[in-house]
């Protein structure tokens, strides 16, 4: 084989590569911590349930372990793409290949802009490493399920078809962002406000009409459809009592600039080329982020699933500069170590996960017993499907299709009476929000209840049927 043919050929396997290593070091590591009930009940217990009970018969299903109306809480009906996988395999795993597959499908207009030959392949491998390995990807995979993490894929079109000055595509895409959070609209007021500056009237009006008659719903009139909608505007506001001063110095506090740091760090190579190529971000791109920024400022949510669009639609700054030159090698190699060394906690615990099963993490050890009690009591309560019940955190995402599943420390009423509990024995299991040692004092008064029946009590798991009314 010739060098030319050999580097070709090398190329053209780097992203491929960058997919293989994503799903060994972050896909792979979370389903198997899924299999292991590893994750408490927000958010996966929450998504879970909403997939399961979805339908056209129930458009808008009340989700007991969250008390809430699903499109009352957070407006997000991307969630109906992917209910189809709902009818071949369980609600937890049909959210957990569809949150995998809106970010590896955030590749997709890359991988379409270099077969159209407007981008080199190591700019696609480049900005596709930024998109997968960035710790705001990272972060919010291991914190599963979440429609906010699913918008990296319409953030990425948007940068295409925004670049290509494609109108009708462009409102597509914005109908599918906006479908992922509530939060989004507000970045077609931003982008229909520069079109309108810089003369693209039409296109201005359209996304001006478009993101106006979407936030009106949300905000207006979603709850006059829907009934009382959940309102996170008081976690933007100082608490009562604050002070303007301590509530700006919290969110200037080191923990989150370092936050902040981490998540940008792994740009400073391309904005440095950049800089010195005297390349100019677009100014209208930067500020369709402003939004986001705001909101992530004042609600403090730099982690999780927070970063995730955010950081998409930053990547995407660089776009144009990587569509005009192929980047130097000296970026690709420096990005590529910083994104190592901001995924080391993320590279430990695939490392983990993978060796020492058994061991890690450490509420969720995959030793048989333990996951042949748990299963042995979740088969028990399958056969059983009348009642509430009320379940240990990570075990809600098991129980996703029943019409009254609860979580222990979850915000029902005090005063409600239960026909099952089902938790794990600590240290095993999700506490919280409990803290330590309440699970021990729930099992003893669940144990010496009157009319407790006692299914299973072995060291791994405690079943019974009867009648609970303590939950915290």
């Amino acid at each position: 084989m010739t060098e030319p043919v050999r580097q070709r050929w090398g190329s053209l396997l780097v992203l491929p590569g960058l997919v293989l290593l994503w799903l060994g070091l972050v896909v792979i590591p979370v389903w198997l911590q899924a299999a292991r009930l590893c994750f408490a009940s927000y958010d996966l217990g929450i998504y879970t349930q909403a997939l399961a009970r979805l339908s056209l018969q129930d458009p808008n299903p009340w989700l007991s372990m969250r008390q809430v109306h699903i499109f009352a809480d957070h407006f997000d009906p991307v969630l109906w793409l992917a209910r189809p996988l709902v009818t071949v395999m369980p609600a937890k795993w049909a959210g957990l290949v569809a949150e995998a597959a809106f970010v590896l499908l955030s590749l997709a207009p890359l991988v379409w802009l270099q077969a159209k030959g407007q981008l080199d392949r190591a700019s696609t491998a480049l900005l596709g490493a930024l998109l997968l390995f960035n710790p705001g990807t990272t972060a919010a995979l291991t914190f599963p399920i979440h429609p906010t993490t699913w918008a990296m894929l319409p953030w990425t079109w948007l940068a295409v078809v925004y670049g290509l000055k494609r109108t009708g595509w462009m409102l597509a895409v914005l109908v599918l962002l906006f479908a992922c959070k509530e939060e989004f609209p507000f970045v077609g007021l931003m982008l229909a406000g520069g079109l309108w500056l810089r003369g693209e009237r039409r296109a201005a009006l359209a996304v001006f009409a478009l993101s106006a008659a979407w936030l009106t719903f949300v905000f207006v009139g979603r709850s006059g459809f829907l009934g009382q909608t959940v309102n996170y505007t008081t976690r933007l506001l100082p608490e009562p009592g604050q002070g303007w001063g301590a509530y700006l110095g919290e969110r200037l506090a080191g923990k989150q600039l370092s936050r902040v740091g981490t998540l940008l760090v792994a740009f400073v190579p391309l904005a440095l080329w950049g800089w010195r190529r005297e390349w100019r971000p677009d100014p209208l791109w930067l500020a369709l982020l402003l939004p986001m920024l705001a909101i992530r400022f004042t609600g403090m949510a730099w982690r999780f699933q927070y970063g995730a669009p955010l950081m998409a639609a930053v990547a995407m700054v660089f776009l144009p500069l990587l569509r005009l030159h192929r980047p130097p090698a000296w970026v690709l190699v420096t990005t590529g170590l910083l994104l190592f060394t901001t995924n080391d906690n993320t590279v430990r615990a695939a490392w983990r996960t993978l060796a020492t099963p058994e061991a890690f993490p450490a509420h969720c050890p995959a030793t048989g017993p333990r996951l042949a009690s748990v299963r042995h009591a979740l088969d028990v309560l399958a056969a059983n499907p009348g009642g509430r019940v009320l379940l240990e955190g990570n075990l809600v995402a098991e129980v996703g299709a029943r019409d009254e599943a609860y979580a222990v420390g979850g915000p029902q009423s005090d005063d409600l009476v239960y026909d099952w509990v089902l938790v794990e024995k600590p240290p095993a299991g999700s506490v919280w929000p409990l803290p330590a040692g309440r699970m021990e004092e729930l099992v003893s008064v669940w144990r010496s209840g009157p009319d407790t029946q006692v299914l299973i009590d072995d060291a791994h798991v405690f079943l019974a049927r009867g009648r609970f009314t303590a939950s915290r």
